[in-house]
């Protein structure tokens, strides 16, 4: 443990930890930044008490009832300040707070028997000495729970009795020890109340400390759920369109999940002659002209943000206008399906190299559909229902190659923008009536 680490996250992990180690039912708990300010104040009384008191005896000559045994008392005591400093400086955190409360009670009670030593030696012509004593209580009451407290005060005073009652010399031994008695209790009392608010205080941090432990052990559990939970959820645009994985991201599945009704402009677009070419081509062929053709398709769905609703074998559907609603839902539609006439020109160029009568056409309608979340269990799809995806497929279903065939909605959006012009109503499957078409590009 070194100063500059007093103050990181492993003192505040420490202070959270329970209360729990050896001899802790006698020590108030301290916070570890607490514990070492202590034990910086006690390091110090011993050493500047050592050092004045090898002052005074070199002073007073030979005053001292056992002056070569006052002089090892007091050096003592300075080697004890000095110890306490170097055990805080180099000993690791944990052990610092794991050691406190048997540390305290050592040093207490070593402390006294090292006073009464010092007392004994100095003798009554150097009764000052017997100051010393008021030392040890200071921390006492402060570190130690009342009840061990008192018990550490009763075996001062008995120390101090001990050497009254022995030495010759002193006088009024009797009024001297209630004379100390008296201040030590004294003392006691004051320590005690300033103890008891402290106690009040360290206890109160201690568990807000171990409340913000265990908060942050929650939330860390919780980020660590959630990055996995997106991480996961991520890997749905692998599968979905990108607009349903953003809504899903977004936390907006529960609305998303919803039947509802939006305008939208459908896109349906399939190859012609594919049902042909399979028939006739290899396997690998096949797979490799559908992913020409769904990188060409692709490629566009997602540069103009469109929704794909479904694709299987040559056909594609997808939509504009949801889950992200767009007031350009048709101009969208119809100027991507102009593009893709460049894209895919070069496409279906490169297939009739290779000799596959291969091309597209596409069909779109602009309306109302109905749009949720349709399937069976363990399989669902985001998907619109509707006249208008009805409509937009037979019209890709009558497009001829390289052809697309928008209704008259869609014609009525777009026309100042994209040139259509009509072509002889369609007499579609399952419609009662004619359908008004128009070719994009013609006229």
């Amino acid at each position: 443990m070194r100063p500059r680490d007093w103050a990181g996250p492993e003192v505040a992990a420490l202070d959270a930890e329970p209360w729990s180690m050896p001899f802790a039912g006698t020590m108030r708990p301290f916070g570890l930044m607490a514990m070492i300010r202590l034990t910086w104040a006690a390091a110090f009384l011993p050493t500047a008490s050592g050092a004045a008191g090898l002052a005074y005896a070199i002073a007073a000559d030979d005053a001292a009832r056992h002056s070569s045994t006052f002089v090892v008392f007091n050096c003592i005591a300075i080697a004890l300040g000095v110890s306490m400093a170097g055990y805080v400086l180099v000993s690791p955190a944990r052990l610092l707070r794991l050691a406190a409360p048997a540390v305290t009670l050592l040093v207490l009670y070593f402390s006294v028997v090292m006073v009464t030593l010092g007392v004994w030696s100095a003798g009554p012509d150097l009764a000052v000495v017997a100051l010393a004593y008021i030392e040890a209580p200071l921390f006492a009451f402060y570190m130690l729970r009342l009840r061990w407290a008192v018990v550490h005060a009763a075996f001062l005073l008995g120390c101090f009795g001990v050497v009254l009652g022995t030495q010759d010399g002193w006088s009024s031994p009797w009024q001297a020890w209630l004379f100390a008695a008296a201040n030590i209790i004294g003392t006691g009392v004051v320590m005690g109340q300033i103890a008891a608010r402290s106690n009040e205080l360290a206890t109160s941090e201690h568990e807000a400390r171990v409340e913000l432990a265990e908060l942050n052990h929650t939330l860390e559990d919780r980020v660590e759920s959630q990055v996995a939970e997106i991480e996961r959820l991520s890997g749905l645009r692998r599968f979905l369109s990108s607009q349903v994985a953003d809504v899903v991201l977004a936390e907006d599945s529960a609305e998303l999940s919803k039947p509802h009704r939006a305008r939208i402009a459908v896109f349906f677009c399939d190859l012609r002659g594919f049902t042909a070419f399979t028939n006739g081509a290899e396997p690998e062929e096949v797979v490799e002209v559908l992913g020409d053709y769904y990188s060409a398709v692709g490629g566009l769905l997602q540069r103009y943000e469109a929704t794909v609703g479904d694709y299987a074998g040559d056909g594609i559907m997808a939509y504009f206008g949801d889950p992200v609603p767009r007031d350009d839902a048709a101009l969208a539609a119809v100027a991507m399906s102009a593009e893709l006439g460049n894209t895919m020109s070069g496409v279906v160029a490169g297939w009739q190299r290779r000799g596959y009568d291969l091309d597209y056409g596409v069909g779109l309608a602009f309306g109302y559909a109905t749009l949720g979340i349709v399937g069976f269990d363990g399989r669902y799809d985001y998907k619109p229902v509707g006249g208008v995806v009805n409509l937009a497929a037979r019209l890709c279903a009558r497009a001829g190659p390289r052809e697309v065939l928008l209704d008259h909605a869609t014609h009525a959006e777009t026309d100042e923008v994209h040139a259509s012009s009509p072509v002889p109503d369609l007499d579609l499957k399952g419609y009662g009536s004619a359908v008004r078409a128009y070719l994009l590009g013609a006229g």
